[in-house]
């Protein structure tokens, strides 16, 4: 299997990693949802990007550590939470079920350690004082902990802010989570309690308050990963302040170098724009369920269908204007349903058996999977390893027919890739009681050869999302 080649943002080029024999086990960061809200299918794309990186290393022969913070105190949760009269606790644990619900019906892998950032507070407590101690941290009139960006001279290489920025910005403080990105400033490293943090604080050497935003995957990534991490994923707005600030604090404690190999995923577009509540284009996974009646597998699919470095058009119909807009066609969803239809019936063709085993048939397969491989290990190409998929469909349907034994070398071939893809298994759902009569129904019917039955026990199933089929004497259904 080749190596792993990423576009790394701190290189602003491809790099490519060490096989997989010499890099030993890699340590990989993602950051994780802030959990005062349900996530929304911008922030999904990031998450299966994560996932499709994890993926891809392993399938690649790669030893992985993912570790993804979960962010359960920074200014929003702490509105969100006094807002409801609720504890911090109660607000975030319920968008964080919901999050890692969202990841299972997606098909996200669940990360080896998934820490809330409110469990760390000793930890973020011992580096700020390694900074304070070093001099390049400062506490200002108010009690809070701030970071000097003047006393770290490589501050702004990987968002390639020049020097004017840096030198108009420098000297400024900023107290706010998310603020201005376009000039640099001071940011706090630990915020001083004051009323609007209501309950939301801790007793610390520090003094009485709570960690900046930006402290939380520091302290997250080193304790769990150590000082040195491999690689650190996230989407593209996050480069300028959130990982910026991540490199100075986490280099200047530490004094190593924090993370080898940055890698971003795009914006997500829908219906062409950028989503606002305002537009009518901002979806949940939750509503694209309702709405589009759209499976966590037909999502996933329709995230993947774009490379993960360009903005992917979340392809929506839409009808009205202003506050009348709605949506009436999620066209992406659809095309990601048809793709998944003819994979599903590919994959149910396999066992009809009739025929022999066909020359090259081992060869064919053995062609595609290097295909693949070529295609994922060059910057996570998915696009084009799906296409090499869909390419090797029509080969194999060319074959057809061929014996059960080649039949089941293509499905192990199916389940080995979809290893990356995590789209090519059907959902496992079985026939309720009425639809189980209506397929004994349908069956019996054509072996009667009582075509019209037939005909309308499968327009009921088809009414119900049940497609079935006959071929070569097997009967069969699957999910529309």
């Amino acid at each position: 299997m080749p190596s792993l080649t990423l576009h790394n943002t701190l290189a602003r080029d491809k790099e490519t990693l060490p096989p997989p024999e010499e890099a030993g086990e890699l340590k990989l960061y993602t950051c994780g949802p802030t959990v005062y809200n349900l996530v929304h299918v911008g922030n999904l794309r990031a998450f299966v990007f994560y996932d499709l990186l994890r993926r891809g290393l392993e399938w690649l022969g790669y030893r992985v550590r993912h570790v993804m913070n979960i962010t359960d105190v920074d200014d929003k949760t702490i509105r969100g939470s006094r807002a409801e009269g609720v504890s911090l606790r109660e607000f975030t644990t319920r968008y964080t079920e919901a999050f890692l619900g969202d990841m299972q019906a997606l098909r996200i892998l669940e990360p080896h350690a998934l820490p809330r950032a409110t469990d760390a507070i000793d930890a973020m407590v011992t580096m700020v004082q390694a900074l304070l101690d070093k001099g390049v941290a400062y506490r200002s009139e108010d009690g809070s902990i701030y970071f000097k960006i003047d006393a770290f001279g490589a501050y702004g290489r990987l968002s390639r802010l020049d020097e004017r920025t840096l030198r108009t910005g420098a000297g400024g403080r900023v107290a706010a989570d998310e603020y201005d990105k376009e000039s640099a400033h001071d940011f706090a490293l630990w915020k001083a309690w004051s009323e609007e943090d209501g309950d939301v604080f801790w007793e610390t050497p520090l003094g009485k308050g709570r960690p900046g935003w930006h402290l939380e995957c520091s302290a997250l990534a080193m304790e769990h990963l150590g000082p040195s991490i491999d690689i650190h994923a996230g989407g593209v707005d996050l480069v300028f302040p959130h990982h910026e600030n991540e490199i100075a604090q986490s280099e200047a404690a530490s004094g190593q170098p924090f993370a080898r190999y940055w890698v971003h995923n795009a914006h997500l577009l829908v219906g062409g724009q950028k989503m606002a509540k305002s537009l009518g284009n901002f979806f949940t996974f939750a509503q694209l369920r309702e709405l589009a009646q759209a499976s966590g597998r037909e999502v996933r699919y329709a995230l993947l269908s774009a490379h993960y470095r360009k903005q992917l058009n979340l392809q929506v119909t839409f009808e009205g204007e202003g506050e009348e807009r709605r949506p009436v066609r999620f066209d992406s969803v659809d095309a990601a349903r048809e793709a998944l239809r003819r994979l599903d019936d590919f994959r149910a063709a396999l066992g009809a058996g009739g025929g022999e085993a066909p020359p090259g048939g081992a060869a064919l397969l053995e062609g595609a999977r290097a295909d693949i491989a070529a295609a994922i290990a060059d910057d996570l190409n998915v696009p084009q390893a799906l296409g090499r998929l869909f390419e090797l469909v029509k080969e194999v349907n060319k074959l057809a027919p061929f014996d059960v034994g080649f039949g089941r070398q293509v499905e192990a071939f199916l389940d080995d890739v979809d290893r990356v893809f995590g789209v090519l298994q059907p959902d496992v759902q079985g026939l309720d009681p009425e639809e189980q009569a209506l397929f004994d129904g349908w069956k019996a019917a054509r072996e009667a050869k009582d075509w019209a039955a037939a005909d309308g026990l499968r327009d009921q199933l088809e009414a119900r999302g049940v497609r079935v089929q006959a071929r070569k004497g097997e009967s069969t259904w699957s999910r529309v």
